[in-house]
């Protein structure tokens, strides 16, 4: 008797790390499911569950904004400039830098704020592994938790390092 019970508890930990594969900690029902919770705590943990995806949507939306107005910064900077009696008007430096500033603003309070998110998922997530069971530990390795990945225009890019070398000219696209 003690070979069948341990072959069906052996065959039901591996069916559930089969299904929690593809489930992600955002999607409330499917991790709940795959975490076979009781109800005390679907209680605790449902809630917390729902507000890190609450925190994920708010990140995407914040980072869907800072693209927009890098490109739109971009977009009028590589306008060409036109003379006032061919419809252009004068844009002063001051003006410039105050659009550069601006932007510059925008990225750090956004950078801030990831921080903060990071902070707070973090946070709900020990919460929820202090109320699991040793068994359910396990099948939460296997869950996706979410990423907040930085947007492109914040992405360090890899030849950033090699367009500036002291005791010689600027670098430019042509040098590669």
């Amino acid at each position: 008797m003690g070979q069948p019970n341990y072959a069906l508890v052996l065959l039901s930990y591996v069916l559930t790390l089969a299904a929690c594969g593809g489930v992600k900690l955002i999607e409330v029902q499917k991790s709940a499911a795959a975490l076979n919770l009781s109800p005390g705590q679907r209680e605790i943990v449902e809630p917390k569950i729902e507000f890190i995806s609450d925190i994920v949507e708010d990140y995407n939306f914040e980072k869907h904004e800072l693209e927009l107005s890098y490109q739109r910064y971009r977009s009028e900077a590589s306008l060409p400039r036109l003379s006032r009696y061919e419809g252009g008007g004068r844009r002063t430096m001051r003006q410039v830098y105050r659009e550069q500033n601006a932007l510059r603003t925008m990225i750090r309070a956004f950078a801030r704020q990831r921080q903060e998110y990071i902070k707070e998922i973090t946070n709900l997530i020990q919460e929820i592994r202090a109320t699991l069971t040793p068994r359910q530990l396990v099948t939460f390795e296997e869950i996706e938790l979410p990423k907040l990945k930085l947007p492109n225009v914040l992405r360090r890019s890899r030849y950033n390092d090699f367009l500036f070398i002291p005791g010689s000219r600027m670098g430019s696209h042509r040098n590669f």
